[in-house]
């Protein structure tokens, strides 16, 4: 086993991989095209391979876009070429993909965590940008992988295409979360929720670059990260004339310009 010179071999994959992704960002919950792909080399490799709702619980998910957006991103990716039937089985945003290694020997079950969404952002055009100069990036208006997580995508492409040549010496089992919507934090609880965690014993993730610019060189966070808690509101109101009789109104629209509170 040399996986030093495995990662050699496989790097210009990795960098081409990052590329495509960074090339074709998707935002949370319509990682169409993104989770596809993943699940199509999942599958090669030989991995136990799931997707659609055994991914993220149904009741779970947060901020999924309208029927209609999601059906043009649908259309969208299969017409940048992945397979039609991968699509259909994620149709409603039910993204992101699972892949499982369940080995011959026993021993512990590890699951690794790999984001895949992009952010809500225009990527610059100017000639300086080195996506622009090198020919990949952005060609999705108003999304861009400005957050590290296409990187972050072909890193576990590139994990799970090592762990499955060395299976036969590995034990236990191996759980490759690749979870979508994580902009926001609304992916991880759907997954938590749909039972991936359950008897792991080993849980791993990272992040590229964070507070680091040094190649080989991990960061560990001591005390752990911010977080955010998400809700999802809906406000009825009642309409009347802001003139002749407001008092009888209830206007909705004000609320979300104002701060909502969560008391203890």
């Amino acid at each position: 086993m040399n996986i030093s010179q495995d990662i050699q071999n496989i790097k210009e994959k990795l960098i081409q991989r990052r590329r495509d992704f960074h090339q074709y960002p998707e935002s949370g919950w319509i990682e169409y095209r993104t989770s596809a792909i993943i699940a199509e080399l999942l599958t090669e490799w030989g991995y136990q391979v799931y997707v659609s709702k055994d991914v993220c619980k149904d009741a779970s998910r947060m901020g999924v876009p309208s029927p209609d957006v999601l059906r043009y991103h649908e259309n969208r990716a299969i017409q940048e070429g992945v397979q039609a039937s991968w699509v259909e089985q994620m149709e409603g945003g039910f993204t992101g993909a699972v892949g499982v290694l369940k080995l011959d020997k026993p021993g512990p079950v590890i699951a690794l965590r790999f984001d895949i969404d992009s952010n809500d952002l225009t990527e610059s055009t100017s000639p300086d940008h080195r996506a622009v100069q090198e020919g990949f990036q952005s060609q999705h208006a108003g999304m861009m992988h400005a957050c590290g997580h296409d990187g972050h995508a072909a890193i576990g492409l590139g994990v799970a295409e090592i762990l499955a040549k060395y299976k036969e010496q590995l034990s236990g089992e191996i759980r490759l979360l690749f979870q979508p919507a994580e902009e926001g934090s609304r992916g991880a609880k759907a997954m938590v929720d749909a039972g991936w965690l359950e008897g792991v014993d080993y849980f791993f993730s990272g992040h590229i670059a964070f507070k680091s610019k040094t190649i080989g060189e991990i960061v560990a966070a001591v005390g752990g990260f911010l977080a955010t808690s998400k809700i999802n509101v809906s406000f009825t109101g009642r309409a009347a004339h802001a003139g002749a009789e407001p008092e009888k109104g209830k206007n909705a629209l004000l609320v979300p310009q104002g701060r909502l509170c969560r008391g203890r």
